[in-house]
């Protein structure tokens, strides 16, 4: 058995695929969405300057996060003994000593939510696709380059040896793990079944309709 090879990814490539992803999108939105998810990236930029200004909110919510997995774990028992006994053996996923998690859980999310929902259908003008496709190139280049910058900063905090070497030269990611196989040979199946499940919902929805309409 051969011992594998590394598949390298430039990140320039990358962020050029994100970029041209979020220019497309950007332009069947329209400038005026585009311009607030922006302003939205340029504030959380400011935080990765300042993440001091990041650290209480990230600090609250954790002991919150506790709490409430507490509660959970102890099925909403109210004992105050056992209460505090589980919210201290709960290790929150973020902390104020190292924002840097909780603010990638935030742009990842505001992401996620700007672009999965829809504005009212109001018809766009060219002029408002091409600004909307300019900051969209726009929008994706910050998008990219904070997680990488807040990923980095924040395995720097958690390793006392990164942070006294200060920021690498040169960054690399792998991925580990990856099936050799082609698309139909690992879990294929499973994708075949799923689209044909899709197509058969699909034919039975329109005879649905057909039927509702006579």
């Amino acid at each position: 058995m051969g011992s594998g090879f590394t598949l390298e990814i430039p990140y320039d490539q990358i962020m050029l695929l994100v970029m041209g992803l979020f220019m497309f999108v950007g332009a069947t939105r329209g400038w005026h969405r585009e311009f607030f998810t922006t302003c939205v990236l340029v504030l959380l930029l400011f935080f990765l300057v300042n993440p001091v200004l990041a650290a209480p909110v990230a600090e609250y919510l954790g002991k919150l996060l506790r709490l409430i997995l507490a509660l959970v774990q102890g099925r909403g028992s109210l004992d105050p003994g056992k209460l505090i006994e589980r919210y201290e053996t709960i290790e929150a996923p973020f902390d104020g000593g190292n924002p840097y998690l909780f603010l990638v859980v935030i742009l990842v999310g505001f992401v996620l939510l700007s672009y999965g929902t829809r504005a009212g259908g109001k018809d766009i003008s060219a002029l408002s696709r091409i600004l909307g496709g300019m900051l969209g190139l726009l929008n994706g280049f910050m998008v990219i380059s904070l997680i990488k910058d807040y990923v980095v900063e924040y395995f720097q905090r958690e390793t006392p040896a990164l942070a006294a070497a200060g920021p690498p030269p040169q960054l690399s990611v792998a991925v580990s793990g990856l099936p050799s196989e082609g698309l139909l040979g690992r879990g294929g199946q499973y994708l075949v079944l799923i689209l044909s499940a899709a197509v058969i919902l699909l034919l039975f929805g329109r005879m649905s309709d057909k039927r509702a309409q006579k």
